[in-house]
């Protein structure tokens, strides 16, 4: 009796397990079947929905269904990042992620409301990006080394814009600021669009960012950039030479867009995501009308090597902010 009972109990937990199994192959063999949701951790109108919208719009087409953009700003990206932590892992609800809120914040702040290394699984990168430092037209410099002579000849008069205490432009800046052995008063904001508007307006005079954002002040002459913090120059504004050829050896500032789930999502939906994806952000279409638009590079990571890169990132800036003391807290 007691074997019949073993056995009884043994086949029905087999049939739940091939239940549950042949559900989950279900699930994945039907992905996509509705609403897709890309969380974008910044503010609307920024650098990374330039990225995002046109991805989700061509991710549409794909799939037959919709992918929406749902901006979550706030706390340098930690609002988006926990709401897509704890979301169901079963690839409908992605974050637009970049190294603010992978990387950086784990490195600047003592408590998050999420572990980026273990509550995520890296899909794509869809962009990589290189921060431009530039001056409102206001100022009166041109270049790096009178940037700097201006600032030691008027102490107390320049301030400079982040887009948040702890963001990879308030770092990029302080690092630089160190190198040049210059002092400018920190001025944080919520986002990149508020920030640049006080540059144009004059209210702040200094800010590193992406290149997207100013873009359009740089042509219209009321933003005037002065290096690009990357090995190279960029086509979208050829004559704006690098820190190295300014005169600053040995200093850049590049960060990355790209997409993350929540752990554990099946690794069929994670490796059709990134198929599909990857696909996109790599097509004639979306390197010209996105990436080289906005002035972005396109991603060097592939799918596959992508997670490695996101604990090699963390590493990064973990040690990059240990060096500067107490400057976060």
């Amino acid at each position: 009796m007691l074997v019949r009972i073993c056995f009884v109990i043994i086949s029905l937990f087999s049939i739940s397990n091939q239940s549950a199994y042949a559900q989950q192959a279900k699930v994945v063999q039907d992905f996509p079947n509705r609403t897709i949701k890309l969380i974008v951790p910044f503010t609307p109108g920024g650098p990374a929905d330039a990225l995002a919208r046109p991805l989700a719009e061509a991710l549409n087409k794909k799939y037959g269904y919709q992918v929406i953009v749902e901006n979550k700003p706030g706390a340098n990206a930690a609002i988006a990042s926990q709401f897509v932590a704890k979301s169901q892992p079963d690839g409908y609800t992605l974050l637009f992620a970049s190294d603010a809120g992978m990387s950086l914040a784990p490195a600047t702040q003592k408590s998050l409301p999420y572990n980026s290394a273990k509550d995520f699984v890296g899909v794509s990168m869809v962009a990589q990006l290189t921060q431009l430092l530039f001056v409102g037209e206001a100022v009166p410099v041109k270049t790096i080394p009178e940037l700097v002579a201006y600032a030691n000849k008027n102490p107390n008069t320049l301030s400079y814009a982040s887009i948040g205490a702890g963001s990879q432009s308030h770092v990029a800046f302080e690092t630089l600021s160190r190198m040049l052995k210059i002092q400018l008063t920190h001025v944080p904001y919520t986002g990149a669009t508020t920030a640049l508007t006080d540059v144009v307006g004059g209210n702040v005079q200094v800010m590193m960012s992406t290149i997207s954002g100013p873009l359009p002040f740089i042509k219209s002459g009321k933003i005037r950039p002065l290096a690009l913090a990357g090995p190279e120059r960029n086509k979208a504004i050829p004559n704006v030479p690098t820190f190295a050829e300014a005169g600053v050896a040995g200093y850049e500032s590049r960060g990355w867009f790209g997409i993350v789930a929540p752990a554990k999502t099946p690794p069929e939906i994670v490796n059709t995501l990134s198929k599909n994806i990857w696909e996109i952000v790599h097509s004639e279409q979306y390197i010209s009308q996105v990436i080289d638009q906005h002035g972005f590079d396109v991603a060097k990571i592939p799918p596959n090597e992508f997670p490695e890169f996101l604990a090699n990132d963390r590493l990064k800036w973990k040690n990059l902010v240990s060096q500067m003391g107490d400057v976060f807290n």
